[in-house]
C-alpha cells in the first residue's frame, strides 16, 4: 500500500494544499487566531518550508494538520474552514477512522449504555485499573477527567415528571427543545431547568424526538454518519415548525449546527433551481450565506445568468438533504438565551427572581460567538438581584473541542489551548463559572476547581426559590 505522502489522487487534500497557500499570501487570519489556534502556526510553518526547500507538502503533513483543528470558529475564513473540513473528509474516507473515533463519535451512544446502569458505568470510570484499561482502549487520554453518569438522564425525567404547571402567562409561545446529548445523557440538570424556565414564562415545550446533532461525527470526518443524524433530526424538526414551534437549543453547538452548518449551500440549491426556470440574461441574488456565515447575509446582486450557474455550488457537508428544510429550519432555530431575552425584551419574562448572591464569571462558548448573538446570558444574569457576573471577552477558547479534548493525542494541546482562558477566570476571582457550553464546563472541570454551571441553572435557582412550579424532581446519583 502506497504511503500517505505518497498518495496524489486526493482532490480535497490537493485543494487543500492550495488553499493555504493562499492564506500564507494572505495573512489576514494570521493576528486573529492568537494562541487558541493550532492550525495556522504550523500551516504557517509548512509552507515557509515548502518555500525554502521546495518540497511539497505531504498528503501525511496535511493529515496530521487537519487533526488539529477542532472548528472552533476562532478564525474569520470561510475558506480555509471549508478546506480543512473536506481535507478531512476524505482522508476517513481513504484511510478509515481508529476504533476509539468511531466510539467517541457516537455520544448519544455512550449516553444511553452508560446511562441504563450508571451505577455500574461510574464504578467503572472510578476505579483506577477498569479506567485505564477503559480510556486506554478508546484512546482516551489517561489524565482527562471523564464526566460521570446521572442515576436519571433527561429522557427518564420526561417520561417521570408529574403533568405541566403553566402560570398566568401561559400561550407565549411554542418551543420545540433540542437538548443535545451532554444535556440528555451527563448534565441532565441543564435541560430539566431550560424546560421549567421556559414552562414558567407561559411557554408550551414538546421535546421532539432527536438524535445527536451530528457535530462529533462531522468533525472526525464522518460524513455519512453527520448526514444520518442530520437527515434523523431534519424529518422532526421540519414537522414541528411547520405546527408553528420555534427550535430551542441550549447547547450553542447544536444551535450552531442547525443555524448556520445545516444552510450551508442550500440558497445555491433553490437558486440554480429557479435558474432552470428562467431564460432571463441576468439574475438578481438577494441574499447569501458564506461558509458559518463569514459574508454578508444581506446584499443584492445582479449577475449574468451564464456566470451565476457556473458559480452555483451545494457543495456543504449537508447538501444530500433538502434545502427547503434546511433554510425553515435554520431561519426557525434559536439559542436559549437568544429566545429568553427576546422573551423580556417584549414584556413576556417573568423577572421576580430570588437573590442569589453570586460573584460569578460568565465564559460565551467559541460557537455561542460565532452566532452573533451578543451576550444574550450577561443581560439575563444581570436580571437576578445580587449577582455579579463579567463576561470573559476576546477570542479565546477553553480547547476542549467536544470529543476531541478526549483524545490521547489532542488532549495536551487541549491543555494549552485552554490554559490562557483559565488565567483569565482565575484573574476575576469567581466564586462560580457559567458558560452553556457542556464541553467548555468539562474542561474548567479538568482545570480549575470552580463550581461550573450553565446560566439557566442559576436563572432557574432564581425561579426555584420564588415558587416555580414543580414538575418533578431529578433523581441525581453521582
Amino acid at each position: 500500500m502506497a504511503g500517505i505522502g505518497d498518495r496524489k489522487d486526493m482532490s480535497a487534500a490537493n485543494k487543500l494544499r492550495n488553499q493555504i497557500h493562499k492564506c500564507r499570501r494572505c495573512e489576514a487570519c494570521k493576528d486573529l487566531v492568537g494562541l487558541s489556534c493550532l492550525v495556522f502556526p504550523e500551516m504557517f510553518r509548512l509552507v515557509d518550508e515548502e518555500w525554502k526547500t521546495g518540497t511539497e507538502i505531504a498528503n501525511g503533513q496535511l493529515r496530521q494538520l487537519v487533526n488539529r483543528c477542532n472548528f472552533c470558529a476562532v478564525c474569520p475564513c470561510s475558506d480555509i474552514r471549508a478546506a480543512i473540513l473536506n481535507a478531512k473528509t476524505e482522508y476517513a474516507h481513504h484511510y478509515g477512522l481508529k476504533f476509539g473515533a468511531r466510539v467517541l463519535e457516537k455520544v448519544e451512544r455512550i449516553g444511553e449504555l452508560g446511562g441504563k446502569f450508571p451505577r455500574l458505568s461510574n464504578y467503572l470510570l472510578k476505579n483506577r485499573t477498569t479506567k485505564s484499561w477503559l480510556t486506554g482502549a478508546i484512546g482516551i487520554h489517561k489524565d482527562r477527567r471523564i464526566p460521570l453518569f446521572p442515576r436519571e438522564g433527561f429522557p427518564t425525567w420526561l417520561r417521570t415528571r408529574s403533568a405541566r404547571s403553566y402560570p398566568n402567562r401561559a400561550n407565549q409561545g411554542k418551543v420545540a427543545y433540542f437538548a443535545g446529548c451532554s444535556a440528555r445523557y451527563f448534565f441532565p440538570e441543564v435541560a430539566v431547568s431550560a424546560v421549567q424556565v421556559l414552562e414558567h414564562n407561559g411557554i408550551e415545550v414538546i421535546v421532539p424526538e432527536q438524535n445527536c446533532c451530528g457535530m462529533p461525527a462531522m468533525l472526525e470526518g464522518d460524513r455519512s454518519l453527520a448526514l444520518k443524524y442530520a437527515g434523523q433530526n431534519m424529518a422532526c424538526l421540519a414537522e414541528v415548525v411547520d405546527e408553528g414551534y420555534d427550535i430551542v437549543c441550549s447547547c450553542p453547538t447544536c444551535g450552531y449546527l442547525l443555524k448556520r452548518i445545516w444552510r450551508l449551500g442550500a440558497h445555491m440549491a433553490l437558486w440554480s433551481k429557479e435558474l432552470e426556470k428562467t431564460n432571463s440574461a441576468f439574475t438578481t441574488v438577494q441574499k447569501s450565506y458564506g461558509m458559518i456565515g463569514t459574508l454578508s447575509e444581506n446584499y443584492s446582486l445582479r449577475i449574468q445568468s451564464r456566470h451565476l450557474k457556473g458559480m452555483l455550488r451545494n457543495e456543504g457537508v449537508f447538501s444530500a438533504l433538502s434545502p427547503e428544510k434546511r433554510i425553515r429550519i435554520s431561519e426557525n432555530t434559536y439559542d436559549l438565551g437568544e429566545y429568553l431575552i427576546k422573551l423580556h425584551r417584549r414584556g413576556g419574562l417573568d423577572i421576580k427572581l430570588s437573590p442569589l448572591k453570586v460573584k460569578a464569571a460568565y465564559y460565551p462558548p467559541c460557537h455561542l460567538r460565532e452566532q452573533r448573538l451578543g451576550l444574550p446570558y450577561q443581560d439575563l444574569l444581570r436580571l437576578i438581584p445580587g449577582v455579579s457576573v463579567e463576561a470573559i471577552t476576546g477570542d479565546t477558547c477553553c480547547g476542549n473541542g467536544g470529543i476531541m479534548g478526549l483524545k490521547k493525542e489532542f488532549h495536551p494541546w487541549s491543555i494549552g489551548i485552554g490554559s490562557r482562558l483559565m488565567a483569565r477566570v482565575r484573574s476575576l476571582n469567581p466564586e462560580v463559572v457559567a458558560t452553556d457550553c457542556l464541553s467548555c464546563r468539562m474542561q474548567f472541570n479538568q482545570l480549575t476547581s470552580y463550581e461550573v454551571v450553565h446560566p439557566i441553572e442559576l436563572i432557574h435557582q432564581a425561579y426555584k426559590q420564588t415558587g416555580i412550579p414543580r414538575t418533578g424532581e431529578l433523581q441525581d446519583g453521582r
